[in-house]
């Protein structure tokens, strides 16, 4: 059985393109991920069954998301035996670049049954054009 802190070494050791060759041959290296978009949203789902919310952050770097945590094995007791282990679990580091074209300080994360929803919603071109004009006595010049 491979062991769990092996499994987040992968891609520090041998390099991003070998980590998602191999995780082309076997997923279970990290959590998957699924990227969508709409007209109107950027959406990522991630795999993170057994997760709770306070395993998991979610952090902002320019156009790109951190997406780390853990995802602990509450099935290992000392008088188990495993038989077969195909779901990742351990800690966990994914970056997703995210399109210039999104509202990031609008982003919303959310975690249901095991996944994790991120909805990005785009900038609209009224956001990018539309300069908000303040109220006399709601900005002081001083």
């Amino acid at each position: 059985m491979v062991q769990p802190h092996f499994r987040s070494n992968v891609k520090d050791v041998l390099g991003k393109d070998f980590s998602e060759l191999l995780y082309e041959i076997a997923p279970f290296v990290e959590p998957r991920i699924d990227i969508f978009q709409s007209d109107q949203y950027f959406m990522i789902s991630v795999e993170i069954a057994g997760a709770r919310h306070e395993d998991i952050s979610v952090k902002r770097q320019q156009n790109t998301l951190l997406i780390e945590g853990t995802i602990p094995n509450r099935h290992i007791e000392e008088n188990i035996k495993v038989i077969n282990s195909e779901r990742f679990y351990g800690p966990f580091k994914r970056s997703v670049s995210v399109p210039k074209t999104c509202a990031l300080e609008r982003l919303d994360a959310v975690l249901q049954r095991g996944v994790l929803w991120i909805t990005i919603p785009f900038h609209s071109n009224a956001d990018d054009n539309e300069i908000k004009i303040l109220e006399e006595n709601s900005h002081d010049i001083n």
